[in-house]
Order: structure tokens, then C-alpha cells, then sequence
């Protein structure tokens, strides 16, 4: 599917849909991968979940701030409006459903219920997951489903009912993994789990770099779950792993929380962290395990045989700076070069 001619992808989700794509197109960019055959749209209404959306496409919405359908990336264009809606108006959400025909549509509830999978079926306000569902298969039903599997809260946040950022994303891991074997669902974007892997990491900070305790810093944390975002979307398709992404990113220190920039040190970690939860969602690993403490001085007779990335294909050349390879034991070390 995620190889398709004309791919048209539909993200609905809310402010942690931002927080995941927000650096997305310029690590596309970077990556030099082939996007003219594409799309990804995204829907966006401040704490929205299941119902949220359900209501909105009915004009039952009543939430003041709106909300927005805009473009990420890709060189093709939906046939849809993009732009603001206000008010209980649905007019664009039920365009966006009505007048496109995705490959791909992603949904995911909302923070405060997302690590509790047993409220997703009720009619309340952390349920209508199966109306949701029922109202994209009714209206899409060529489209394949997927799931954005989000980050956890600062461990001091308020609204953190398990007082732990590992624990409460475990739950969130278990609660996507039921969703998938309950729904049939195969398609997973685990930014969560990338987020939480660099929280495992050294680079964490005292609010487990969240910028106001809920939300991904705009540094290094948004740049993990971009990361993440893109081995589980692009990569399929270009062949082009996030692995030696030279994107970057400096941050201002505006947040309520401080930031981390994102530097030739610590970007191979947050690429790492991305690749090992493309590669399992429901595993929370340190990718400092996975490499070595220092920065090693080593003369490579052949880099190209040395150099490769997690998916097992060699890079073009090691870069000036810090590059990770895979030594003659397997083993990922840092290697200044």
C-alpha cells in the first residue's frame, strides 16, 4: 500500500499530529526521497479524539477553537479544501471524507484517554472508536486505516495519573497493540515509543523534554517523532532510511519547558531512537545500547564497507563529524571522523 502510484494519505488528529509532522518536510527534504507521487494531509482540532471527529463530520462539534485541514507534503494535491473551520461546522472534515479518495487515513484518541483502551468503546467522552471507524469505512472504504501511536506525559505533569512517563506509555503501547489485534489493524506510526526510547537515552531532561509537560519540546523531541514519523511512511517507499538524515534544528527557548536543539551529536540518537520503534512499537529501548559511550578515533580502510544504516544498506560516505557504523563485530559505535 505505502508503494502505491499517487499515494494520498489523511492524518485526523490534533495538536500531537503537529507535534509529529511539524519537522516531517524537512527531513523528507534531506532525505532527497522522491515525494512527486504523494501526499499527506492532515486534520487538526485542538484535544480531539475519537468522538471529537465523529461529532464534527455531523456538526455536533461544539468546541470554540475550531479547527484546520492543510497539506504537510507531497508533489500531488487532494481534491479537498483546506483551511480553517469554525464553530460546529463540518463543512470541510465531511469534504475532506467525501470528496478524496485516501489510500491511507490515520487516527488516534486523544492524550488523556489514550493509555486506557476499555473507554474507547463506550459512548462517553473517551469512547466512540468504533463509530468513528464505521463512519471512515462507510464513507472510504478503499482506505486503509492506521494508528498514531503517541507520546506520554512528564512524569510531574498534573494530568499524569500514573506518575510515570514509561508507565503511562506502556499503557498506551497496550492499548494500540489491543486496537490493532481487535480492528485488524497493520498500519502503526510509533512516535510514542521513538519519544520514550530517547527519554531511555542520556539526552532526557528533568520534563522528559516536554515543553509544557503534554506536549513534545520543539527541539529534539518533535525531530524524534518526525523521525519516526518518516521511517514508518517514506521509507517504505524510497528506500531511503532516516539513518544519516542531515536535517537539524535550533530551537528558541520561548517554551514553558527548555528545549534541546537538534545537533550533529545527538540527531544520530533521535534517528535511532525512530528506527528501533519502526521496527517494534511496543518495546521501550535505550539506543545508547545499542552504541558505544565515546566517540571513537578510527581509521577505516574501506568506509563504504563499514558504513551502513539499520536496514542493512551501506550509505554513500561518511560524513565530517560524528557518524555511527556497524563495527566487525555488529556492534553500532560512534566514529569521528
Amino acid at each position: 500500500m505505502l508503494k502505491k502510484a499517487n499515494l494520498k494519505v489523511l492524518d485526523i488528529g490534533n495538536s500531537y499530529t503537529v507535534d509529529a509532522t511539524a519537522l516531517l518536510p524537512r527531513i523528507a527534504k534531506a532525505s532527497g526521497s522522491d515525494l512527486s507521487d504523494m501526499c499527506l494531509y492532515k486534520a487538526i482540532r485542538g484535544g480531539a479524539g475519537f468522538k471529537s471527529w465523529y461529532n464534527r463530520y455531523y456538526d455536533k462539534d461544539n468546541y470554540s477553537g475550531g479547527y484546520s485541514i492543510s497539506k504537510v507534503l507531497g508533489g500531488i494535491d487532494a481534491n479537498i479544501t483546506t483551511g480553517s473551520g469554525t464553530g460546529t461546522d463540518g463543512t470541510l472534515f465531511r469534504e475532506a471524507l467525501t470528496n478524496e479518495q485516501w489510500d491511507l487515513i490515520i487516527i488516534h484518541q486523544v492524550s488523556s484517554y489514550a493509555p486506557y483502551y476499555e473507554q474507547w468503546g463506550t459512548t462517553e467522552s473517551g469512547g466512540y472508536l468504533k463509530e468513528l471507524l464505521s463512519l471512515l469505512k462507510e464513507l472510504q472504504p478503499q482506505a486503509a486505516i492506521g494508528f498514531l501511536l503517541v507520546h506520554s506525559y512528564w512524569d510531574g505533569y498534573s494530568g499524569n495519573k500514573e506518575n510515570s512517563s514509561l508507565e503511562r506509555w506502556r499503557l498506551i503501547a497496550k492499548s494500540t497493540k489491543q486496537l490493532c489485534e481487535d480492528y485488524g489493524i497493520s498500519f502503526v506510526i510509533p512516535y510514542g515509543t521513538a519519544v520514550e526510547n530517547l527519554r531511555a537515552s542520556s539526552l532526557n531532561n528533568e520534563y522528559d523534554l516536554t515543553r509544557d509537560g503534554t506536549h513534545c519540546g520543539y527541539g529534539l523531541c518533535r525531530y524524534t517523532a518526525a523521525c519516526c514519523y518518516y521511517q514508518c511512511l517514506i521509507y517504505p517507499r524510497s528506500g531511503i532510511s532516516v539513518f544519516g538524515n542531515a536535517a537539524r534544528y535550533g530551537t528558541s527557548p520561548e517554551a514553558k519547558y527548555p528545549s534541546v536543539s537538534v545537533t550533529n551529536d545527538n540527531a544520530p540518537v533521535a534517528q535511532m531512537d525512530a528506527i528501533l520503534a519502526a521496527e517494534n512499537w511496543y518495546e521501550c529501548v535505550n539506543p545508547e545500547d545499542y552504541m558505544s559511550s565515546s566517540v571513537q578515533k578510527v581509521k577505516l580502510d574501506n568506509p563504504l564497507e563499514c558504513c551502513y544504516d539499520l536496514a542493512g544498506k551501506r550509505t554513500n560516505k561518511l560524513r565530517h563529524g560524528v557518524n555511527i557504523v556497524r563495527d566487525s563485530s555488529g556492534k553500532m559505535i560512534k566514529v569521528a571522523r
